[in-house]
């Protein structure tokens, strides 16, 4: 992954700068056309009427794959062995991403952001110090976080619900 000079960090989308309004006319893939987050719209702004949020799911962990066939997309943030190393650069990802595409918001699941762990208390161990790093990014990048949930479908232990479950053993994930 290419180095930045200036910060000494690993820039994930160095060919991106901060994606801009540029209008209709522009032919740059890299830019808004349409979305002016400065024009007044009725009685607001575009940026106050159209509250983007990236989802980390969808953006930095979905691996392309399906029921019918292997993994198509490979991340360079997911390339450590350390799964909590991995979880750290996706972070790092995300807010470049995020810092770049000027949206105010992010949303995630647990999992997305935090490798489970052998036992519960040691999944909840990593979350609570991942957790840490996005507060720390965005106090830096004013990014906050719009929603952050369990996810309680990707698992199998969920195939019977997860609250509902009659398995005491899942409702306590």
């Amino acid at each position: 992954m290419p180095m930045n000079v200036t910060t000494g960090k690993t820039e994930y989308f160095p060919f991106i700068d901060r994606v801009r309004y540029e209008g209709a006319e522009s032919l740059n893939p890299f830019a808004f056309n349409h979305y002016d987050q400065d024009r007044i719209v009725g009685d607001k702004t575009m940026k106050d009427h159209l509250r983007f949020a990236v989802c980390f799911w969808h953006t930095f962990c979905w691996s392309g794959g399906d029921p019918f066939g292997a993994p198509t997309r490979f991340f360079p943030w997911s390339r450590s062995e350390d799964p909590m190393q991995a979880a750290r650069d996706k972070i790092d990802a995300a807010f470049e991403f995020f810092s770049k595409l000027g949206v105010p918001y992010y949303t995630f699941h647990d999992r997305d952001v935090a490798p489970e762990g052998d036992t519960i208390s040691e999944s909840e161990k990593k979350l609570r110090e991942l957790a840490d790093i996005l507060r720390e990014k965005q106090a830096e990048s004013g990014v906050k976080l719009l929603w952050g949930t369990a996810n309680l479908f990707s698992h199998p232990r969920y195939m019977n619900g997860a609250a509902t479950n009659p398995d005491f053993r899942v409702v306590t994930h």
